[in-house]
């Protein structure tokens, strides 16, 4: 298993619209695809927040401004009630709901790296994949005549996760936005 985000040469690496943060009301993988809605209330001064939205999978996602999850968290543990977190951001992990998370916008030509349960399907190398409705996954495809979101799968790699290199990871160019 291996959901994964990580940003190569994107716009939101330079410019600081392009980031934002979110909740969603379900628990939501790194790397997923999701759509923002209202900005959410400040639970302790009642108004709005002005950089925290509501986040959702895309429910039209020929239309939708789709985004994209990059969770800043890393691995954590409790032991004795005590929260500990170590090490480096890694891979599947999950925003529990209710939780922030950083969200980028996405830009034409943005290049990103993403794990290969990311994908609906295995996606192949020259191909494409779309968004899916109602799931955070992209869903591979032959062409890029869809509309609306579309990245194109420009190489894949293995990665190492502890001992094993076991896993894959997809270098992903984004061909077309809603």
């Amino acid at each position: 298993m291996a959901f994964l985000f990580k940003s190569g040469k994107m716009a939101s690496n330079v410019l600081d619209s392009m980031l934002t943060n979110a909740k969603a009301e379900k628990a939501i993988k790194d790397g997923d695809l999701v759509v923002l809605g209202d900005v959410v209330t400040d639970t302790v001064y009642g108004n709005e927040e002005y950089d925290m939205y509501k986040a959702d999978y895309p429910t039209a996602p020929t239309t939708d401004e789709i985004c994209i999850v990059d969770y800043a968290g890393i691995s954590e543990g409790i032991i004795s009630a005590n929260v500990y977190k170590l090490g480096v951001k890694l891979h599947d992990l999950t925003i529990p709901a209710g939780e922030p998370m950083r969200i980028r916008r996405l830009a034409l030509h943005d290049k990103f790296w993403l794990g290969e349960d990311n994908f609906a399907s295995a996606p192949t190398v020259g191909k494409f994949a779309i968004a899916t409705a109602s799931s955070g996954q992209h869903t591979p495809a032959e062409d890029s005549s869809a509309e609306g979101y579309t990245i194109k799968i420009i190489a894949k790699s293995g990665f190492t996760a502890g001992m094993t290199a076991d896993k894959s990871m997809y270098l992903c160019e984004v061909v077309k936005l809603a």
